[in-house]
């Protein structure tokens, strides 16, 4: 994947998170046609980035803890 792709991609995961509006990790990966690795990878990414972010089992979405 293109750094500019993987920015893109960035941006965008992190905008559903914030609308809690993921399903699950491999639903995910595959609307994004990414690994599931890769997308652990990009919410590990997020996480560095002092965002607390968790995957919400009742919601079935990455959410934003405040």
């Amino acid at each position: 994947m293109k750094f500019d792709d993987y920015q893109e991609k960035l941006g965008q995961i992190h905008q559903l998170i914030q609308h809690s509006n993921t399903g699950t990790p491999g639903d995910l990966a595959k609307k994004w046609n990414i690994s599931e690795r890769t997308l652990r990878r990009i919410v590990e990414k997020l996480k560095a980035k002092n965002t607390t972010i968790h995957f919400c089992r009742r919601s079935k979405s990455y959410v934003i803890k405040s």
